[in-house]
Formats: C-alpha cells, structure tokens, sequence
C-alpha cells in the first residue's frame, strides 16, 4: 500500500534576520546536545536522594540495585526493559579514578552486562561474562588525562559516567538470587562531587530556554572535540560563544526567540526520525551505541531508547507501523507470528516490549509489559510457531497476550547477544499483522 509522504513541519517564521541566523545556528547545536541534556537531566533525577534506593537511584559514585523489575511506575529512563534488574550508577571522575568491584557470579550462565556510557550517551565499553573472569574482579575508570595501575583499567571519554547495570531474571522464582548477585557490585570512590552542570541544572518553565541553559552549562564541563567545534561557526555570528559561560535569561529578545524557535524545530527533526522513514513494520540500526558523527542516530536513539548498548551486545528493532504501513494503535487487535524454527536468533534471551506515545511502559490487567523466550507459561502452536497477540482488550487465547494502552504505542525487540546470522542480515523479522 502507497502512502503520501506525511507534511511533517510547516515553514518557519521568523521576525527578524537575528531570529533566523540564531534559529539556523542553533537547530544543528540542539541536534548535537540533545543526548547531553538527556544524560544530565536524568544523572539530576537519579543522584537525588541522600542514600542509594532500591528503584535505581543512589548519590553520584555509589550503585543502586533494584529489587524488581521496572514497570508503568518506573519513569526515570525511557524504554527501559523488563526482563532484567537495573543497577544504575553515576560516577563523577573530575576528582579521580573510580574502581568498580565485581562480585563472582554463582550461576555461571546467568547473563549479565555492565553498560559504560560517557555524557554523550556513547556507549564506550561493556562489562560481562565475555572480558570479566568468573570471579569477579576489579575495575579502575579512568577520566580524560587520568591514568591508574592495575589490571583492568577503562579509559573513559567523559569525566562522567553512567554505569547502567543489567541482570536477566529468569522468572518470579529467581528474583531473589538476581538481586543478591547484583547487590554485589559497588563503586569505591574518593569523593561525592556532582558536576556543576547537574547541581545547577534549570527548570524555569521554558522549556526551549532551559534546554539551551543546561546545554550551555553541560558543554563548559563536556566541551566538543575539535573536530567537532566546526559545526558550530555560525554561532559566534548569532553571538553566542561555547567556550564562555553563557545566561539565557540576559540575552537580547530576538535571541532566545532564535533559541526557541531552533529547539521546536530541532526536536520535530528528531521525532520524525525515531520512526521508520519508509513506513516498515521493523527497523533496527547496527551503530546504536557507538554513533561516530551520526549526531542525528544519537538523538533519535536518546529520545526512544536512552541507554542503548551497542549492536555487539544487543540490537533493539522498533516497531512504530504494522505490515499495512499503518501507525500501531490499540483500537485495532494484531499478531506477531514466529514461523516454525523463526525465532529470534539471539545467544543469551530475546523479548518484544511494549511502549505508550509517553515512551514508557503501559499499565495493564495482567501487568505484563513484554513477551520473550523467559515468559512464563508461554504457548507454541502445534506446528512450533509462536503467536504474540497485541491488543488493548483481553483476547480469548490471552497466554501470549501482550497488552495494549487505547491509544498509539510502539514495539522494541531485544536479541541479547545477537546471532551472527541476524547481524549478517540473514534473518528478518516477521511483520505486526492486523487481525480481525
């Protein structure tokens, strides 16, 4: 079926030159800096409270695990997964190196990875069965300019960093034993330094003009390399200049109408294209994690899929469209259908997740927010298929039933240590199918 390209931006108005030369300037810097502000807007949310938690949160340098797995009530990092237990983790390493401990892991096949992201989202390295012996160990993170001695040493590109934990649970009955493994793990640190960026980070109501605000103060403590600067040019036109300290509030009208104007149209460019462009029922990227100059990649993947590991680790295919190239919608029932021999090629365990516009999980009757191969009571078809229904009501054979809001709401499959076939491009994914 043909679909008319959707007019998804309407033209500009601008009411002056000013106006227009910051807005131009400035949408390339929001594209840039949107992954920034996310990083630090949730090292805000996570590091705010005095003693580490028991839902993910602890002060900077320290690791929280959580008891359970994250559900509709846990909203501080979208897309999160529910198959695994988060221990999450904000090192600051302006003051210093930071050792991380490892704890022997007991069930020796139990999956388990240790996500190192810097403040760009950059998923630098990862910490798992497959580069950390048995057990356990220790860690030293390194900042920029830093050095250690020891065995394991990381060097970090950022000076902060989010250390974003992952255990698979593999169902009510192992819950415990995958709380106990990951509670072992701590972070050994000299001191409890937030950086400035967080410890002032500015909520006026504005939300344009305190996205640049935090941006501004995010750069002066995470500055772009030298290759990078060169994107930024046009702004000393519009009078603005990165490398000093710069007050939203103080400058001149036209100015922040420029800024305002340049973050609408910058964060529609990056909706836009966190869906696929041709309309498909799946779409997944190989570079997650790992983005090089794709500053737009590390956006669309900041918005819909904070956190993300790299491709060698995990591929997450999203699902916005279903086989008609229609917008996923609860007033309308579907299946996903694993022929026979067609499940997902992944090592370690795979899973479909299910999200509201909201990009958070959904609440529902039966609190089930993904089906995967870990899914208790899951039902083959007697020719060896799996059938995931997907609807907003109850269907009559609901043991595979992953349930949906009323409204729009999109799919992520997760391959945790994907197959080579699949990274070859040898296995595609069955489309959403509308049923009656």
């Amino acid at each position: 079926m043909n679909h008319p390209a959707p007019q998804l931006f309407s033209a500009p108005v601008y009411s002056s030159g000013q106006e227009a030369l910051v807005a131009a300037a400035a949408i390339p810097l929001a594209i840039y800096g949107y992954p920034l502000v996310e990083t630090i807007r949730t090292c805000k949310v996570q590091t705010a409270v005095s003693e580490a938690t028991g839902y993910g949160r602890a002060p900077v340098n320290t690791l929280s695990a959580s008891e359970r797995q994250w559900t509709h009530e846990d909203r501080d990092v979208v897309t999160p997964a529910n198959d695994l237990l988060y221990f999450c983790g904000w090192a600051n390493l302006a003051d210093g190196p930071v050792t991380l401990r490892v704890p022997p892991l007991p069930q020796r096949d139990r999956y388990y990875v240790v996500e190192l992201l810097d403040a760009f989202t950059n998923n630098f390295e990862n910490l798992g069965p497959r580069n950390v012996p048995a057990e356990g160990g220790t860690v030293t993170l390194v900042g920029p300019g830093q050095h250690a001695e020891g065995g394991h040493v990381v060097a970090c590109p950022t000076s902060l960093v989010w250390l974003l934990g992952r255990v698979l649970v593999e169902g009510p009955d192992d819950l415990a034993a995958a709380h106990a493994f990951e509670s072992g793990f701590a972070l050994d640190a000299a001191g409890k330094t937030m950086p400035h960026c967080v410890r002032d980070w500015c909520e006026s109501g504005n939300e344009a003009l305190d996205f640049f605000q935090n941006l501004f103060n995010a750069m002066r403590e995470y500055p772009p390399t030298e290759r990078e600067l060169g994107a930024f040019t046009l702004l000393r036109k519009a009078g603005l200049k990165l490398e000093g300290e710069i007050d939203v509030t103080a400058l001149r009208a036209e100015v922040r109408a420029g800024l305002e104007n340049a973050y609408r149209q910058a964060m529609q460019l990056i909706e836009a294209h966190t869906r696929s462009q041709g309309r498909k029922s799946w779409g997944y990227s190989l570079k997650l994690g790992v983005y090089g100059d794709d500053w737009l990649q590390r956006a669309c993947t900041a918005m819909k899929g904070l956190g993300a590991l790299r491709a060698d680790e995990a591929i997450y295919a999203m699902a916005d469209f279903d086989a008609d190239s229609e917008p996923l919608h609860g007033a309308r029932a579907y299946e996903l259908r694993f022929p026979p021999g067609m499940l997902p090629p992944a090592q370690a365990f795979w899973s479909v997740s299910l999200y509201g516009e909201d990009r958070f999980f959904c609440a529902n009757e039966i609190g089930r927010y993904a089906v995967g191969d870990r899914t208790p009571g899951l039902r083959m078809e007697p020719d060896g298929s799996l059938i995931i229904p997907i609807s907003h009501r109850r269907p009559e054979q609901a043991d595979n039933w992953l349930p949906a809001p009323a409204g729009p709401f999109y799919l992520i499959l997760r391959l945790y240590h994907p197959a080579p076939a699949f990274i070859a491009g040898e296995y595609r994914i069955p489309p959403v199918r509308r049923v009656a």
